[in-house]
């Protein structure tokens, strides 16, 4: 079926619609892949009918083929990819009584079926009408239990088919899926006989339920990161978020492109490590963090039995970058590694990297907050067709320079990121997009850094540049904390703020945080005291002092209080030590030499723990 017939169009008339039947080779039902679960855990996060993860897709119908011929090419791409007839419903939904009765969804493929398609005359620019008609179609969410993730119509000019408008959810296709359709379209009209596509959904997840199961060196992969990364790249103050709140905007730079290709060939990485670093180095100078974590989408194609398969099958991979002191050109090559590393780690059981997130949360002190992303969705990871200019001639690259185009792209309501770096497909421009949360980032940021991405790659190409001179380079204001605000390892943490949960979780407001060396012991100073710089990063910590009472008397049970109490803050640490103590002090700095009943860290085995250890 189809969403129904879209707005008008100028210069589009409706025409009949036709039916589609189909019968592919089997249906049945499984799990979700490992790809799947991610875009669904997404699609879940948004309101109900938000059409954010669908797809607007258009292909060109060229030689004399018919409608009947292109329509028979529809039903089988259908057939063929089992993507394509794939409902995801709630194990036990769609029974005899309609209820729902089991929480875990599935993906469902349907053997054979109908699909609607719309007809539509053009009077001029065929591909152009298509176009906007892909954008209707693509604008209504999909209903994933009930609706195929396949919406499509036909746009012809003087009868002729010219162009294939598609809407397609994302939960079907993903970026390497719709290059596969391309490739595959203008054979399927032409009736060549393709070969079985290979592995399908289905056979993906019995893959990843086998035993053992794939993705061990990947979930260690992951630990190792998550134990460096910072626990948040925005633990600092939040601001008065703009309306709407998330704000993308986007650069055409053939220079950044140039230069990218220069830097990658001299220190001997690809393009998308130095994108990847250039983006981290900004994140970097911005945010004060001199280790930064990104989440980079991983397209898992590498696998081969992947690699004809469509469907989703990219997850995130974790990419943890150290920008201390140094250069960029440093950077780039240690960065080179840890991008590289990524990329083969990005192959996982999602459930057990959510352990490990949990885990490290519950032992660090805070939930772990890798809302920071990047993804290069250009084929292969490069550019083809670049402008012929040579980097090192100066007034060459300003002239290409002056080609660099930047735009406003949207503003959002609801996204899970807090930044977001994305490349686009153009072949001969570096199309370059940043989208920043505007609760904690202003939107103009989100275009200063596009135009400080491009004159930092540049720079690179001729200069040395430093890394604690990005910010200047690139024209951004890094963050400033307010007193009160210290470094706690790779974390800040605001003291006073953490001094206050404790006191509310107490129930009493007798409580202190003080950081500590845990070398000597002694007392840094509490929070309400004169605690306002960094402390010791590598050796400071936190200890909690409060009156044990009843149901809050073991640091176990403080630790488990706390963790709820500050779920979602990135402005808090929970502390690493607790001292419960028979009595307050006399004065507010005296909790150390108070009389002691118990102390210790709290961290009591987690189920997350437990999880991981099977």
């Amino acid at each position: 079926m189809t969403a129904g017939p879209p707005a008008q169009i100028t210069g589009l008339t409706a025409l009949p619609p036709r039916t589609v039947e189909f019968r592919g080779a089997r249906g049945g039902q499984a799990a979700l892949t490992w790809g799947q679960q991610g875009i669904w855990r997404s699609t879940q996060w948004l309101d109900d009918g938000d059409p954010y993860f669908n797809l607007a897709w258009t292909l060109p119908v060229t030689g004399a083929a018919g409608l009947d011929a292109v329509l028979r090419a529809v039903g089988r791409l259908v057939e063929r990819h089992e993507t394509l007839r794939t409902a995801f419903v709630r194990d036990g939904e769609a029974g005899e009584t309609g209820e729902d009765v089991g929480p875990d969804t599935v993906q469902r493929v349907s053997r054979e079926g109908r699909l609607t398609v719309g007809v539509y005359e053009a009077a001029a620019k065929p591909m152009s009408a298509a176009k906007a008609l892909a954008a209707e179609l693509a604008a209504i969410g999909f209903d994933y239990a009930a609706e195929l993730p396949i919406r499509c119509a036909v746009v012809c000019q003087r009868g002729r088919p010219r162009a294939l408008a598609l809407a397609l959810s994302h939960l079907a296709l993903d970026g390497w899926s719709l290059n596969m359709v391309a490739a595959e379209w203008p054979r399927l009209v032409a009736g060549e006989d393709l070969p079985d596509p290979g592995r399908q959904p289905l056979d993906q997840a019995a893959s990843e339920r086998s035993d053992p199961p794939p993705g061990g060196q990947a979930l260690r992969h992951w630990q190792a990161g998550l134990a460096s990364a910072p626990r948040s790249m925005f633990d600092f103050p939040a601001r008065e978020p703009e309306e709407p709140r998330f704000v993308r905007h986007g650069m055409d730079s053939p220079a950044a492109a140039v230069a990218a290709e220069a830097l990658a060939a001299r220190h001997g990485v690809t393009t998308s490590s130095v994108l990847t670093v250039a983006s981290a180095a900004l994140l970097a100078a911005v945010t004060g963090h001199p280790t930064v974590a990104l989440q980079l989408i991983v397209s898992n194609r590498h696998h081969p039995e992947m690699e004809t398969m469509a469907g989703p099958a990219a997850q995130d991979g974790l990419c943890v970058v150290e920008l201390g002191a140094g250069t960029f050109a440093d950077a780039l090559r240690l960065g080179h590694r840890r991008t590289m590393a990524t990329y083969r780690n990005g192959h996982y059981d999602p459930a057990l990297v959510l352990a490990a997130r949990e885990a490290e949360a519950w032992d660090r002190g805070a939930d772990i907050d890798l809302d920071v992303f990047y993804n290069d969705v250009r084929q292969g990871g490069r550019w083809q067709g670049l402008p012929a200019v040579d980097p090192g001639d100066a007034e060459a690259l300003a002239a290409l320079r002056s080609r660099t185009r930047t735009f406003f792209v949207g503003a959002y309501s609801k996204v899970k990121a807090r930044i977001f770096f994305a490349t686009g497909p153009a072949s001969s421009t570096c199309e370059f997009y940043v989208l920043v949360d505007t609760a904690f980032l202003p939107g103009d940021v989100a275009g200063r850094m596009l135009t400080g991405l491009e004159e930092l790659l540049v720079r690179a190409v001729t200069e040395e540049v430093p890394l604690d001179r990005v910010a200047k380079v690139a024209g951004l204001d890094p963050v400033r904390r307010p007193a009160g605000w210290t470094a706690v390892g790779p974390d800040w943490v605001d003291l006073k703020e953490t001094e206050a949960l404790l006191r509310r979780v107490c129930g009493t407001g007798l409580a202190a945080v003080v950081v500590e060396d845990p070398e000597d012991g002694a007392a840094d100073g509490a929070a309400d005291g004169a605690a306002d710089g960094a402390g010791d990063g590598a050796a400071a910590r936190l200890t909690g002092y409060l009156v044990a009472r009843p149901g809050l008397d073991t640091p176990e049970a403080v630790h488990a209080a706390v963790m709820r109490a500050a779920a979602g803050r990135t402005d808090v640490l929970a502390p690493h030590h607790y001292v419960l103590c028979t009595a307050p002090p006399a004065e507010p700095g005296g909790w150390p030499g108070c009389p002691r009943s118990t102390e210790g860290g709290g961290r009591a085995p987690s189920s997350a723990m437990t999880l991981l250890e099977r």
